[in-house]
C-alpha cells in the first residue's frame, strides 16, 4: 500500500516488509523482505539507504510502532516522516489512553485491566495489537498474558475515520465501516475490510471531529491517522487511535501520501479528497494451506500478489481485492465474488 501511495506520488521507494509481493518489488528500487526487525540488520539497511539517498525521509505502516528500538533507531539515523515513539506510546499504553479519553469526556466500551469476575460479555485484547489479531471473546479459565486488557464488547458498527494532523489542527479525510473475518473462529475479529461509507449523523461526524480534534491537542499527531469506533443507535464510542497511514487510504485517488509528508511537516493539504463513487478494499484470507502456482491468472481487482510459490497458511492473508460501483450493494457483490474466484482457484 505504502509503496503504492510512495509511486503515486513521485517517489521511487525502499521497502522493508514481510511479504515483498509482486506488487511490492514492481513498484520499489528495493525490497528487504523480513521476518524480524532486528536492530543489526535494520542499521545496514540505513547506512546503505543514507549512502544512496542522503535526503530522503522513512514513513512506516503498520506494525513498526510495536517495536520501539527499531523505530527509535530510525529517528535518530533518518528523517523520521510520521508520530514518533512518544506518541505512539501515548497510545498503546492503554490505561494511559483510556485514562486521557476520561479527562477529554470521550466515550469509550468499558476497561479493565485486571481479569473481571464474570466473563459475560468481555472481550480480550492485546495492548499492542493491530488489525484485530488476538481480540477474542474472553472465557473463564482462558490463559493471560501480561500485556492484555478487557474491554465490554459492544454490540454495534464498528467505524474508523481517517484523518490528517500537523501536531496542533486536523483535518478529517472520510468516514468509514469496517468489517471482520466472520470465518475465522479462531479470530473472530480480524480485520477483513473497509468502505467508504458510514452511517453516522452529521451530529455524530461533529462529536467526532471535537473528539479528534481534543486528542490531538493532547497527543501531537502527525500526518494521516485513524480513530477506530463502535456506532450502537445513537451512541459512539471510540476503541483506539493508529498512529500511521491506515488501510482507507486506498479508498481515495488522491496524493494521500503527500498530504501524509506536508502534514508532518506543518502543512495541512486543503485538497478536496472526498470521493462520491463507493470504494472498498477486503483482505482473502485462506480457508486452507495452499501454494501459489508458477502460472496463476490473478483478477484485475486484486492487489498485494504474493510471488509464485509462496506458501500461505491457513488464516493468513492471499491478496487484497478493491472494489469501485456506484452503491454499497453492488461494491460488495464484486468483493465476494472475486473472493469466491480465488478460493475457489485454490480447491
Amino acid at each position: 500500500m505504502l509503496a503504492e501511495a510512495a509511486s503515486r506520488s513521485g517517489f521511487i521507494p525502499w521497502v522493508i516488509d514481510l511479504f515483498a509481493d509482486q506488487d511490492t518489488l514492481r513498484l520499489s528500487e528495493r525490497v528487504f523482505r523480513v521476518d524480524t526487525l532486528d536492530a543489526p540488520f535494520l542499521r545496514k539497511i540505513i547506512a546503505d539507504f543514507k549512502s544512496r539517498h542522503p535526503c530522503s525521509p522513512v514513513v512506516y505502516g503498520s506494525g513498526l510502532e510495536h517495536y520501539p528500538k527499531a523505530l527509535e533507531l530510525i529517528t535518530r539515523e533518518c528523517e523520521l516522516v510520521g508520530n514518533d515513539i512518544k506518541s505512539a506510546r501515548q497510545l498503546q499504553q492503554k490505561k494511559r489512553f483510556f485514562e486521557l479519553l476520561d479527562h477529554l469526556e470521550i466515550d469509550y466500551p468499558r476497561v479493565a485491566f485486571t481479569k473481571p469476575m464474570k466473563a459475560e460479555q468481555w472481550l480480550i485484547k492485546p495492548q499492542t495489537g493491530e488489525g484485530g489479531l488476538g481480540i477474542r471473546l474472553f472465557r473463564n479459565g482462558m490463559p493471560t498474558q501480561g500485556n492484555m486488557y478487557w474491554q465490554k464488547y459492544i454490540e454495534g458498527t464498528a467505524g474508523s475515520a481517517l484523518f490528517l494532523a500537523d501536531g496542533k489542527n486536523i483535518r478529517i479525510i472520510g468516514f468509514h465501516t469496517q468489517w471482520c473475518e466472520n470465518q475465522n473462529a479462531d479470530q473472530p475479529f480480524l480485520f477483513a475490510g473497509v468502505i467508504n461509507r458510514c452511517p453516522l449523523s452529521a451530529e455524530q461526524a461533529d462529536i467526532i471531529h471535537s473528539w479528534i480534534a481534543a486528542i490531538v491537542r493532547a497527543i501531537p499527531l502527525k500526518g494521516l491517522n485513524t480513530l477506530d469506533f463502535i456506532i450502537q443507535g445513537e451512541r459512539i464510542y471510540v476503541l483506539e487511535v493508529n498512529p500511521r497511514p491506515s488501510a482507507s487510504m486506498q479508498l481515495y485517488d488522491a496524493d494521500l501520501f503527500g498530504a501524509h509528508l506536508n502534514a508532518c511537516r506543518g502543512i495541512l493539504d486543503n485538497t478536496n479528497f472526498t470521493r462520491h463513487q463507493v470504494c472498498a478494499y477486503r483482505i482473502v484470507y485462506a480457508d486452507r494451506n495452499i501454494t501459489i502456482p508458477d502460472d496463476f491468472s490473478w483478477p484485475k481487482a486484486c492487489r498485494d500478489l504474493p510471488i509464485a510459490g509462496s506458501i500461505i497458511r491457513k488464516g493468513q492473508p492471499i491478496c487484497s481485492i478493491i472494489a469501485r460501483d456506484i452503491n454499497v450493494r453492488s461494491v460488495h457483490r464484486q468483493l465476494n465474488k472475486i473472493r469466491q474466484i480465488i478460493i475457489q482457484s485454490f480447491n
